[in-house]
């Protein structure tokens, strides 16, 4: 018996025995590493809707109120909670678990079915070079190393304010190590709700979301629960909680050899690398790309050929604005990029302002007017098109701006080299940089997909009018033969 299921086999006499786990016998822990998914849960014999897969009592869920840190250290309860966090807090228990306790902590049977180091594929543990594969996504600027290694410094101060036998610990915790239990934690954790909550309703009220989310949940890992690996589509169970234990139960049926998985939550592709070190190859039901500001100006400049300055200014006046403000509800329409979704979804705050920036293109002579008769001037238009875009109508020029704004965001992309892409065969297992190469254009053309679904979204959900109609409203005269000819642009072609 190799190692990999001497450990499962170990674990799975431990969730019985010592967590008290209840399991049922129509499920088990399988071997899917040739398939570079590592350990799953499959069903050995069909499950019906509604049934329980496994039963877990709290006392063996992993937390910052259930380590043995805490019971050595109980004073430490109290400043986890309500100081450092019950994020942190956690790293700093499994920590302590991990390397002071080793075979003594009640969970190391459960640690050595981790993911090990080497297998981590959370884009924390990419080098430069790989990164690379992911450029133009906008992942890249999610990735967090900096806001890590600031964290990893506190948790090396609070192990040795601790002192003791943890204390030399602080002085062997290098960022790699930091990295590995915070991608563990990242990947595999839950959200458990505090039991002594003492929040009543009417301090909710008073209470921020964010607060309450700090209050009334830890960090928590629940074994058993996070070896199911997870599918936007494919979701068949999901975690219940009462007060004395929590239950996995299925969604639906569950056939034969199925393999059981649960859902990290609402995440595209590229998020799901970034946070879990793995993507769904035929794509996340959440998939996005991301259209960049610098898009719809250079958009703009291209079919209108106006400069940047006037833009600025136009956007300028657009961020600043107390009165568009007011007009706009305090809804920011300037954003540094805009999510386009794979089902052709797009914030009505994009077309809004591709719709303003549009107009404000072809009014005469505006880019001559000093700075207090030109906020008035585009307070007017944003009325205007806020009106229109409510209305689910759009103008032509709009619409041709939007297409060319698609195709500027496109044209980053390494598109031959995304569209081909497969999922890896069954038994076929990836070297590391031959998976992170895949699952990179994997992402790429989740992307890819995304825009270019929403290249379509102004023509099939608005009703597209005349430009000359619009800026006939708002000069509040004819166009000139001139003005007209200068509104008169061809549509963007493909």
């Amino acid at each position: 018996m190799d190692d990999f299921s001497r450990d499962t086999e170990n674990f799975v006499c431990w969730l019985k025995t010592t967590a008290e786990i209840e399991v049922s016998p129509k499920i088990e822990i399988k071997d899917l590493c040739c398939d570079n998914q590592g350990r799953a849960v499959v069903a050995t014999q069909k499950i019906k809707k509604d049934e329980t897969l496994f039963k877990i009592p709290r006392s063996s869920v992993l937390s910052v109120t259930t380590s043995q840190l805490i019971k050595d250290y109980p004073s430490l309860k109290d400043k986890f909670l309500n100081e450092t966090g019950s994020w942190e807090g956690l790293i700093i228990c499994i920590l302590y678990e991990m390397e002071v306790l080793q075979e003594r902590s009640r969970w190391a049977p459960y640690f050595k079915v981790w993911n090990k180091p080497s297998d981590m594929n959370a884009l924390i543990f990419w080098d430069d070079n790989e990164l690379q594969l992911l450029k133009p996504s906008l992942v890249l600027e999610r990735i967090g190393k900096k806001e890590a290694k600031e964290m990893h410094e506190r948790i090396i101060k609070s192990i040795k304010q601790i002192g003791g036998e943890f204390s030399r610990v602080a002085t062997s915790f290098e960022f790699d190590n930091f990295a590995y239990i915070a991608s563990i934690i990242l990947s595999y954790s839950f959200d458990l709700e505090m039991q002594d909550s003492s929040i009543n309703e009417n301090e909710e009220e008073e209470t921020s979301e964010e607060e309450l989310e700090n209050e009334r949940y830890l960090k928590s890992m629940i074994p058993l629960a996070d070896m199911l690996n997870a599918d936007t589509s494919k979701c068949n169970a999901n975690l219940t909680y009462d007060s004395n234990c929590l239950k996995m139960v299925a969604l639906r049926d569950i056939e034969k050899n199925e393999q059981v998985y649960n859902i990290y939550g609402e995440h595209p592709n590229s998020e799901l690398l970034r946070r879990y070190g793995y993507v769904e190859w035929d794509g996340s039901k959440y998939d996005f790309g991301e259209v960049l500001l610098e898009n719809i100006v250079e958009a703009l400049k291209e079919t209108f050929e106006t400069n940047t300055e006037f833009l600025d200014r136009c956007i300028d006046i657009l961020r600043n604005n107390a009165n568009i403000q007011e007009l706009l509800e305090g809804e920011e329409i300037v954003l540094d990029s805009y999510d386009c979704y794979n089902n052709g979804e797009l914030l009505p705050q994009l077309i809004l302002l591709v719709q303003i920036l549009t107009i404000l293109c072809q009014i005469p002579g505006l880019c001559k007017l000093d700075i207090k008769a030109m906020e008035k001037q585009v307070e007017r238009i944003v009325k205007k098109c806020l009106q229109l875009i409510e209305g689910a109508r759009a103008t032509t020029n709009c619409n041709a701006t939007w297409k060319r704004c698609i195709m500027k965001r496109l044209a980053d992309y390494p598109i031959k080299k995304c569209v081909s892409i497969e999922k890896p065969s069954k038994g076929n297992s990836l070297t590391r940089e031959e998976l992170r190469d895949v699952m990179a254009r994997r992402v790429l053309k989740s992307e890819i997909d995304s825009l270019q679904v929403c290249e379509e979204t102004i023509d099939k959900n608005y009703k597209v009018i005349p430009d000359e109609k619009l800026l006939t409203n708002i000069l509040k005269r004819k166009l000139t033969e001139e003005e007209k000819s200068s509104v008169k642009r061809p549509c963007v072609k493909k």
